[in-house]
């Protein structure tokens, strides 16, 4: 799926599939250019299933993105973060004890942005998106929800959610530092700091590090993780150099101990 196209100008509307969602592409012309359309289908059949699209909207519905895109004669689909953070929330939370740290995985869901000559034109969550609130209700973040196990380096899950074609993986690392435990229910990522690497067909961010304190919580990039061989750059951090490495707080820490 990832990769560059050219403009589908003679075979109808092009079905990209990820999973149970379908990333619709079309053309129509304006004038002496061309206009590039596209839509997201969630829960839908997988690409074997369903030869036959039958109940696509017209492209003069609302539902279609439509750009202009003159005489481009491609378009390149690329891994990418929601512009919100990410609050990954846990199956099944578990307590850190004082001065405790441990390592695991975390998965979360990416998006698909559509871009034509290094612009983009449109971006579509792979699973249908929801908003949350991480923190407390006077000084929480809007976040996308997502939902998460906690994993060690050796469960068996762990390679069925790598060849998840929606999902990308973070190894995390835990480290509490407060006077007493914490409850870990959920995690806030800002993708926003984080590049994608691709293994294969797999696709992983560098490490992350949450602090827990009575401050609160922080996140930053853990510089100890290891990407293993062989991994490939194929999305950038969308901030500045000086941003991604900012550690990013949160006042959680009754949220978090529930006390």
């Amino acid at each position: 799926m990832w990769k560059t196209y050219t403009i589908p100008r003679n075979e109808g509307t092009r079905i990209h599939h990820a999973g149970s969602t379908q990333l619709c592409v079309a053309v129509d012309q304006a004038g002496e250019g061309t206009v590039l359309s596209s839509l997201v289908r969630y829960n839908q059949p997988s690409a074997r299933a369903n030869r036959q699209i039958t109940d696509l909207p017209p492209l003069s519905d609302k539902t279609w993105i439509r750009s202009f895109i003159g005489k481009a004669e491609q378009y390149e689909l690329k891994p990418a973060f929601p512009p919100v953070p990410i609050c990954v929330r846990l199956r099944e939370a578990f307590s850190l004890g004082s001065g405790q740290e441990l390592d695991g995985w975390i998965f979360s869901t990416l998006e698909a942005h559509l871009s034509v000559q290094g612009k983009s034109l449109a971006a579509y969550p792979l699973r249908k998106p929801f908003k949350t609130l991480f923190g407390m209700p006077e000084t929480g973040v809007i976040c996308r929800y997502d939902e998460a196990d906690f994993l060690a380096s050796g469960e068996a899950v762990l390679g069925t959610l790598h060849d998840d074609p929606v999902l990308v993986a973070h190894p995390v690392h835990l480290k509490n530092v407060s006077s007493m435990p914490v409850t870990v229910t959920d995690l806030c990522i800002y993708g926003e700091q984080l590049s994608i690497f691709r293994q294969g067909s797999r696709f992983q961010t560098e490490g992350i590090q949450f602090t827990f304190s009575q401050a609160g919580v922080r996140m930053n990039l853990d510089s100890k993780a290891s990407l293993g061989p062989g991994s490939v750059l194929v999305a950038k951090p969308s901030v500045s150099g000086e941003e991604r490495f900012i550690e990013r707080s949160f006042e959680l820490f009754k949220a978090i101990t529930r006390i």
